[in-house]
C-alpha cells in the first residue's frame, strides 16, 4: 500500500468518532469493543487499495466494522449452541446484546440450578473445577448439569424463537398522538429549593437527559418553559413514545414531539431514543424546515453537536450516585462547583424542592460540557430527581458569555439577568435561564 498511509490517516481521521460510536452502540463489552476496533482498522488498512472510489470510504469501513460484529456475536452465540445462521446484524441490539435472540428472556426462563450453572461458566469464565469447588459438587455433577442446562438453553431458545416468528407480522400497537395540551400556568409557581442536611440518595433515573421522557413505548410527557427574570410561561413540549423503531440496525423507540411556543405557534418533529440496562440516548431526529425534509443520527456530526451524551454517545448512565467527581461549595452567595475533564455528571446534594404548596424530597444531578464542537458547550442543566428518578424541577444555566445575540442580546447574561441565581464553575460564571416544570408534579 505504498504512498497511501496519509490518505488513509487522513480519511480514517474524519471518521473515527461515527466508527467508534458504532462499535460502542453495537458492542456491550467495553474492552472487546476497542480490540474490534483495532481489527476494522487493521482490515481496512490492508484493504485501502481495493476501494474504487475515496468518497465512499465512510460506508465501506462501516461495512467491514459490521461484519467483524457479526462474527463476535456468532462467536458468542456458539458458547451457547445457538443457531449460527440467526445472528446477523439485524439481530442486534442498541448495545450489541443478541436480545432479539431472546437470550436474555431465555436464561431468565430457565431452572435456577441451569441459570447458575451458565452463568458460571459461559459469562463469570470459572472452569468446571472451579465450579465444582464453589458449589462444593463433584466435577462429574458438573459436567453433566452444565450438558443438560446447555440442552435445555437451546430448546427453550428455539421455542421462544418459533413463537417471536410467528408474531413478527403483526401489526405494533401505536398510540394516538395528542396537539392539545392542559393549559400551564401562564406564571410560573412559587419555587423555593433548601439544602437538606440528609445524606444525598441514590436514583434510578431512565429519562433521557433534557427531554424528561422515558423512551418506552407508551410513555408520555407535557413540559412548560418558564424564563427569567419574571417567570414568564414561554411555551411547552409534548412527547409521546409511539412504537419501537430502529435507526441503523439500532433498536429505539419513536417519539413523536410537539411544540408551541408562547404565541402559539405549533412545531412537529420526530426523535429516536433508547433505553438499555444501563443508558438512555438519543438516536436520531427529524423535521420538515422549509418545505424540506431534515434527518440527522449518531452517524452524523452535526447530529451530535446537539445531541451527544457519553463518551462514543453511548448515553447517560440509568443508575446515579453521588461519585464526588463534583467538588461543590455552597458556603457563600454563589455555589461554587470544580471538576476535571470534559465534562460531568454527578449529584451535587439533597434538597427540598417546594413547588407552591408541595415540598419534594429530591437530589440535584448537576450536566454540563465543555467540548468546544457541541452546542451546547458553555450550559448546565440541574434535574432535581425524587427517589422515582423522575424530574420534578429541570433548570438551565448559561457561561456568562454563551450564546448569539438572539438569546441574549449585546450584553452578558449577568447584564441581562442581572437578579438571576449564578453558579461558579471551575472558575467561570453561569446564569439560571430558565425553569421547566412538568405535568409530573402541575
Amino acid at each position: 500500500m505504498s504512498g497511501n498511509l496519509t490518505e488513509f490517516e487522513i480519511l480514517i481521521k474524519t471518521q473515527m468518532r461515527m466508527l467508534k460510536r458504532f462499535l460502542f452502540h453495537k458492542i456491550s463489552d467495553t474492552q472487546d469493543a476497542e480490540d474490534i476496533l483495532q481489527d476494522v482498522l487493521l482490515s481496512a488498512y490492508n484493504g485501502f487499495d481495493r476501494i474504487k472510489s475515496k468518497e465512499y470510504f465512510k460506508n465501506w469501513i462501516i461495512k467491514i466494522a459490521s461484519y467483524k460484529c457479526v462474527d463476535y456475536y456468532k462467536a458468542q452465540a456458539k458458547k451457547l449452541e445457538i443457531p449460527i445462521e440467526l445472528i446477523d446484524e439485524g439481530k442486534l441490539d442498541n448495545r450489541g446484546n443478541v436480545t432479539a435472540l431472546f437470550i436474555n428472556d431465555v436464561l431468565c426462563s430457565l431452572k435456577h440450578k441451569d441459570k447458575q450453572i451458565l452463568y458460571l461458566f459461559y459469562i463469570a469464565g470459572y472452569n468446571q473445577k472451579d465450579i465444582a469447588a464453589k458449589l462444593n459438587i463433584p466435577l462429574g455433577t458438573v459436567k453433566s448439569r452444565l450438558s443438560m442446562a446447555k440442552k435445555n438453553f437451546k430448546t427453550t431458545y428455539l421455542n421462544q424463537e418459533s413463537i417471536a416468528k410467528g408474531n413478527q407480522f403483526m401489526k405494533t400497537p401505536t398510540i394516538k398522538t395528542t396537539t392539545k395540551t392542559e393549559k400551564f400556568p401562564k406564571i410560573k409557581p412559587k419555587i423555593t429549593i433548601e439544602k437538606s442536611n440528609k445524606k444525598p440518595f441514590s436514583v434510578r433515573c431512565e429519562e433521557v437527559s433534557g427531554s424528561l421522557i422515558i423512551p418506552r413505548v407508551g410513555e408520555k410527557i407535557k413540559w412548560a418553559f418558564y424564563d427569567n427574570p419574571d417567570g414568564k410561561y414561554t411555551g411547552f413540549y409534548n412527547y409521546e413514545c409511539v412504537r419501537e423503531a430502529k435507526i441503523h440496525g439500532i433498536p429505539c423507540v419513536q417519539i413523536e414531539v410537539t411544540e408551541e411556543d408562547e404565541s402559539g405557534k405549533i412545531t412537529k418533529s420526530t426523535e429516536f431514543m433508547r433505553l438499555t440496562d444501563n443508558h438512555t440516548s438519543y438516536i436520531a431526529e427529524m423535521h420538515i424546515e422549509d418545505g424540506t425534509f431534515n434527518f440527522g443520527s449518531f452517524y452524523d456530526n452535526e447530529y451530535l453537536s446537539r445531541y451527544e451524551m457519553g463518551e462514543n454517545n453511548i448515553g447517560r448512565e440509568i443508575f446515579q450516585e453521588q461519585s464526588g467527581v463534583a467538588k461543590v461549595d455552597d458556603s457563600g452567595k454563589d455555589m461554587i462547583i470544580n471538576f476535571t475533564g470534559d465534562s460531568c455528571t454527578d449529584i451535587i446534594g439533597r434538597f427540598d424542592v417546594r413547588i407552591g404548596s408541595t415540598i419534594y424530597d429530591t437530589v440535584a444531578l448537576f450536566e454540563i460540557s465543555l467540548d468546544e464542537k457541541n452546542e451546547y458547550d458553555g450550559t448546565v442543566v440541574i434535574h432535581y430527581l425524587d427517589k422515582n428518578g423522575r424530574t420534578v424541577l429541570f433548570r438551565r444555566f448559561n457561561r456568562n458569555d454563551w450564546g448569539s445575540e438572539k438569546f441574549r442580546g449585546n450584553c452578558l447574561w449577568t447584564d441581562k439577568l442581572a437578579d438571576s441565581e449564578a453558579i461558579i464553575i471551575n472558575g467561570k460564571k453561569y446564569v439560571h435561564w430558565y425553569d421547566c416544570l412538568s405535568d409530573y408534579v402541575l
